[in-house]
């Protein structure tokens, strides 16, 4: 069994390469079929991550970003808003989130904050105050919330889909068999479970999968912009597999969190993707693949892969097999990205280059994890274990790699 250590040291061994040896022929591909020493996707991260779990040695919450709450939304709301200027929180006003209950009644005032920590537009909920108050599927009540984008709802995990400097997601919903985005192996054992924690469960695992859902337009647009700046073949052939990869996943965590909830949840309609704008220069696009594929997606294939490490659910297993493996490949493709640039573009973009690393770096240890239920056999841990995760990717597999490509 592969140990976290273990894929850590691969994964770091990947990006090392790949930030230095671009268009070698070994590299080329590489995130289909593994290099050596457990490397490739099969061998390093296929098999996640045995157990350091010891010592809070292991983290959960993967995925593209953070955590809110399932289906959280003000009334009404498709995206995440809050984009531009620095909005106050607000005092007293409804908002409205998916009942996780299966087959219930609303969860009472005093039980919500256990269900529900964030909202759409990635406000966090301050103080409960009445309610709640049933409208259809949903469950309103009137709450105090942080302003927009809070810190603790938005966890800077994964490639999110940014648009106007916010990441952009859609709405969990209910949904129906022609639509679901689900995978249909994906059955986790719930008989043991209390009402609460699975739907706690339900939760953050189809906030991980709304997530997932938005990387596939990031990737989308990803593609796009490679094109735009002349990439070689390679590159963009693997942003249409990552692209797919994000749907994979997206399938597989609905999967999960319509096994939790006991009835379908679907992402709604992602209207952000209509009208998104990809970078029109190479140094807006060289700081973007930083932030969100050289940091993002390196530490979420770390993540993903000590929560497989703590899970003993075997669908849960199965499934952050797939993402971390599927992770480590998107990672190793920034870093060959960022590579490609600097060779390509000449000496002014490192210095865009060593900037943006710095400030995606001071940004990833600003902000605080997604908050999380800590149920280590269905591969959730706490908020202190992602961030201690997250602080030993950074300073085990991000710093060496950029030492390396800035140096190169």
């Amino acid at each position: 069994m592969t140990t976290s250590l273990q894929f850590r040291s691969a994964l770091a061994k990947r990006v090392f390469l790949a930030a230095t040896m671009f268009g070698s022929s070994t590299l080329l591909g590489c995130g289909d079929s593994g290099t050596g020493s457990g490397a490739g996707p099969a061998g390093g991260a296929g098999e996640g991550a045995a157990g350091e779990a010891a010592g809070g040695q292991a983290a959960g919450g993967e995925a593209a970003g953070g955590a809110p709450a399932n289906g959280g939304a003000s009334a009404g709301a498709e995206g995440p808003g809050g984009a531009g200027g620095a909005p106050a929180g607000q005092e007293n006003v409804e908002r409205c989130f998916a009942n996780p209950l299966v087959d219930a009644a609303c969860p009472v005032l005093a039980d919500a904050p256990t269900y529900f920590s964030c909202t759409d537009t990635y406000e966090l909920v301050l103080a409960w105050l009445s309610g709640p108050v049933a409208a259809d599927t949903l469950c309103c009540y009137q709450v105090d919330v942080s302003a927009p984008n809070d810190p603790q709802c938005v966890g800077g995990v994964g490639r999110p889909f940014m648009v106007e400097s916010s990441p952009a997601r859609a709405r969990v919903v209910a949904g129906d068999s022609p639509r679901s985005w689900q995978h249909g192996s994906v059955g986790p054992s719930v008989a043991d479970l209390t009402p609460a924690t699975r739907a706690a469960l339900a939760k953050v695992w189809a906030d991980d999968a709304s997530y997932e859902h938005a990387s596939v337009a990031s990737f989308a647009k990803f593609s796009l912009e490679l094109l735009a700046f002349g990439a070689p073949a390679e590159l963009v052939r693997r942003a249409h597999e990552a692209a797919l990869d994000e749907v994979r996943h997206a399938e597989l965590g609905f999967a999960l969190a319509s096994a939790y909830a006991g009835h379908a949840l679907a992402p709604s309609k992602l209207t952000e993707a209509a009208s998104m704008r990809c970078c029109d220069d190479i140094e807006s696009f060289l700081r973007a693949v930083i932030r969100e594929g050289c940091i993002g997606e390196t530490l979420a294939a770390v993540v993903a892969s000590a929560q497989q490490s703590v899970a003993r659910d075997a669908a849960v297993r199965d499934a952050l097999a797939i993402i971390a493996r599927d992770e480590a490949s998107h990672a190793e493709l920034a870093w060959q990205t960022v590579a490609w640039v600097l060779k390509t573009f000449g000496p002014a973009t490192k210095d865009v280059a060593r900037h943006a690393f710095d400030a995606a770096i001071d940004e990833a240890l600003s902000l605080s994890p997604p908050l999380e239920i800590a149920e280590h056999a269905h591969g959730r841990l706490s908020t202190e274990e992602q961030r201690h995760e997250r602080e030993r990717a950074l300073r085990e597999v991000v710093r060496p790699a950029m030492s390396a490509i800035l140096a190169s």
